[in-house]
């Protein structure tokens, strides 16, 4: 009975970790993964030349790009760890059998959606007036994940994207609870969550459209009308979306160049970019390592606003990131590497995978989401499941 359900009570313990303990996270995907070498080694070793899992491993090889220039460097090592996170969970999914991935996963990852969404709105409603006070100044609701909203709304959209994407629900029901979801998304006021919905609610009325056979863009229509409702409804019946995009206008035009205010989130991360570029601009063969981007950062920040202190230590754009710390050749190849799983989503008609590499690439250009270790795991958990759901179900079927 455990070992049947063994995968099952381990993806428990995982959300776990997750949402309350990135130590109990850690030592859960680093167990579970050796567990699923173990299994792998002995009874499916071909599985080691799966394309999605030689994929996995290529971050840990362009990690060298900006580790040889400080080999013994702490931000080095802490980096590796993260980026370990890839093969680690494709190894977790691959060794759990499709089925149970495919049906008991999905309704548990529902569940944990369900969780996660009651904590914040508990908050919500036990003093709702103070909430949307306190949303007009910049704050947002306390959620799991250490309240680290951006991560938590990408795996909110996560859960959307497996309602729309995965077969756990009929075609009525599955637009129920996504239409559901997305009403809390937009009512929590988290802006990636809102642009992620989107992309996500666009792509899924662009596989019906195929579906369709081309003949009918009544599914595009329905969703695009869909989605400007759904905003249009919430904007205003939600006193938190007002307020958010009220502060996040105020805010964006409170930004002047030359100035910095680390307590304004969006001209922190345009006031850090610029500084980043501008480094990138000053020194066209920069290289600098992992460990060295906070100081290339900071001088860069300090020549162009003032000498202020930055309290950051690197950009807020993924793409920035890997130029300065491993080249542009670096990027050139993180980039490839980021965006083989769109490709073969193009190749195998799957829009589900093509639509989760979008999304989070889109999320990248304002946070450094894979340099967390929240941030890797809802990239390649859902990027894996959805693989191993397509490429097992065209083995099946064949």
């Amino acid at each position: 009975m455990l070992k049947k359900n063994l995968t099952v009570y381990l993806l428990i313990i995982l959300f776990g970790g997750l949402f309350w303990s990135r130590a109990l996270l850690s030592i859960i995907v680093l167990v579970w993964a050796l567990y699923a070498v173990f299994q792998m080694i002995k009874t499916d070793r071909s599985f080691f030349r799966n394309p999605i899992f030689i994929w996995s491993i290529v971050p840990l090889v362009l990690w060298l790009l900006g580790a040889w220039q400080d080999p013994m460097g702490k931000s080095n090592f802490d980096y590796l760890l993260t980026l370990s996170g890839y093969p680690a969970i494709v190894l977790i999914v691959y060794s759990s059998p499709k089925i149970v991935v495919e049906k008991t996963w999905m309704n548990i990852w529902l569940i944990a959606t369900a969780i996660a969404l009651s904590y914040p709105l508990f908050w919500y409603f036990k003093d709702y007036a103070a909430v949307n006070q306190a949303y007009g100044t910049g704050r947002s609701l306390p959620t799991f994940m250490d309240t680290d909203h951006v991560r938590f709304s990408i795996f909110l959209c996560s859960s959307l994207l497996f309602i729309l994407f995965t077969p756990i629900f009929t075609k009525k029901y599955k637009q129920i609870l996504a239409a559901i979801l997305l009403v809390l998304i937009l009512f929590l006021a988290v802006r990636t969550g809102w642009i992620l919905s989107i992309i996500i609610i666009t792509c899924y009325a662009i596989q019906l459209f195929i579906k369709s056979n081309r003949k009918k863009f009544s599914p595009i229509f329905i969703g695009v009308a869909t989605i400007l409702l759904l905003f249009t409804i919430s904007y205003f019946c939600f006193p938190t979306m007002q307020q958010k995009i009220a502060y996040s206008i105020w805010e964006w035009n409170q930004y002047k160049p030359g100035s910095y205010d680390a307590s304004f989130s969006d001209g922190t991360r345009r006031a850090i970019n610029f500084a980043s570029w501008k480094y990138i601009q000053t020194y066209s063969w920069v290289n600098t390592g992992w460990q060295g981007i906070p100081a290339a950062v900071q001088s860069s920040f300090s020549k162009y606003f003032s000498g202020q202190t930055l309290t950051f230590g690197w950009p807020f754009n993924q793409w920035l990131f890997w130029w300065i710390g491993s080249g542009w050749w670096g990027m050139l190849l993180f980039t490839a590497w980021f965006m083989y799983p769109a490709i073969m989503g193009i190749q195998q008609k799957n829009m589900a995978i093509l639509c989760w590499t979008i999304a989070i690439g889109l999320s990248c250009l304002v946070e450094v989401n894979l340099n967390y270790q929240y941030g890797v795991l809802l990239h390649i958990l859902p990027l894996a499941i959805l693989w191993k759901i397509a490429t097992t179900s065209k083995v099946d079927n064949s």
